[in-house]
């Protein structure tokens, strides 16, 4: 069996089985190229990048000493318009070394030891100011190649002097925007019997600010002026006037309101005059830099309008005295009355 007929003998039955091969061959060619294009759609396209984590040197810890940090929160910023002066107490912190962070007293000279460097001084100058001080003392003695200097105030030697009628007197530092406000505010403000008048005798300045304190919301923003430290504020005592002698409620009431007391409203204030007042002889007692003196008061004819009413001032003491003939007939009256009743008592247990 030789020539065409062996080739035609072994073709048929091989068919089959060619197909069968090339078929397989087919579908795992088909299978790669779909692996292939998954693979291909999986990875990472540089859009997205920024997403995608880093690569292992990128998350490698950096040198501190070799890269300065770009900022560092500190704990008070608004202690930045604080002036240092001897005797603060400063908590400096020193990035990366923990070693030379440290609490530093303000000397008398006005200087803080820091390790290494010996001396810094510190005093007179801003927070801010104080940080690059320290800062460019590591760097110029060869220390630090990168020094990062953090301060804050932990205990104030000097500030602003407030004094007078305050919830609490004392002293208080210039952390803030250094208005007289907010001074008041950190004292609790001003106090029940406090005035309307602030004298501020600002640091070098020999003539002192007055400022007038007023509840009127639009005049109030003129009253908040600027402070600064080494500053003395003085809030007055408000003003009292009196009120004795024939009326309901003798008392003493604080002026509030500047220049608005006057007799006829601090006698409103006293409940009015009794039925022995003798209006007509009342008078100010009103203490002057050569003693008391007395100013006669028509009371009488203010309380019906005939007359002006009159202011007074601070400490004046406006007295309405007795009528002794009212009360000399209001008491022979009493008597009158009780020995008639009396006698009808003992008329009727006759």
């Amino acid at each position: 069996m030789s020539g065409p007929r062996a080739s035609t003998m072994f073709s048929k039955p091989l068919r089959p089985c060619l197909e069968t091969i090339f078929g397989l061959i087919t579908i795992l060619l088909l299978t790669l190229q779909a692996t292939a294009q998954t693979t291909v759609n999986n990875q990472p396209s540089t859009s997205d990048m920024s997403t995608f984590p880093p690569s292992p040197s990128s998350t490698t810890p950096q040198n501190p000493a070799a890269t300065p940090p770009t900022s560092v929160a500190l704990p008070a910023a608004d202690q930045s318009h604080y002036i240092i002066s001897p005797g603060d107490v400063l908590d400096v912190s020193v990035f990366g070394a923990p070693d030379l962070s440290q609490k530093a007293v303000v000397n008398s000279g006005g200087n803080i030891y820091m390790p290494l460097i010996n001396y810094v001084h510190v005093a007179d100058l801003h927070v801010e100011d104080a940080q690059l001080v320290v800062e460019k003392a590591y760097f110029t003695n060869g220390v630090l190649k990168f020094p990062h200097v953090s301060i804050v105030i932990s205990s104030y030697a000097s500030g602003v002097v407030l004094m007078g009628e305050v919830v609490r007197p004392g002293i208080y530092p210039i952390v803030g925007t250094g208005k007289l406000f907010d001074i008041l505010a950190e004292a609790g403000g001003t106090a029940a019997s406090a005035g309307q008048v602030v004298t501020i005798t600002h640091k070098g300045v020999a003539e002192p600010q007055i400022v007038t304190l007023t509840s009127d919301p639009i005049k109030s923003n003129s009253a908040n002026v600027p402070v600064q430290q080494g500053d003395t504020i003085v809030v007055s005592k408000a003003g009292v006037v009196y009120i004795v002698g024939e009326v309901y409620s003798p008392s003493g009431f604080l002026m509030d309101e500047k220049g608005q007391y006057t007799v006829m409203k601090v006698v409103a204030m006293a409940h009015g005059t009794t039925k022995f007042a003798k209006t007509s002889k009342a008078r100010i007692v009103r203490r002057t830099s050569d003693g008391n003196k007395e100013i006669p008061v028509p009371l009488d004819k203010i309380l019906v309008s005939k007359a002006p009413d009159i202011p007074l001032q601070s400490n004046d003491i406006l007295f309405v005295p007795t009528n002794k003939g009212k009360q000399a007939a209001a008491r022979g009256a009493e008597a009158a009355i009780s020995i008639a009743t009396s006698l009808a008592i003992v008329a009727t247990y006759r």
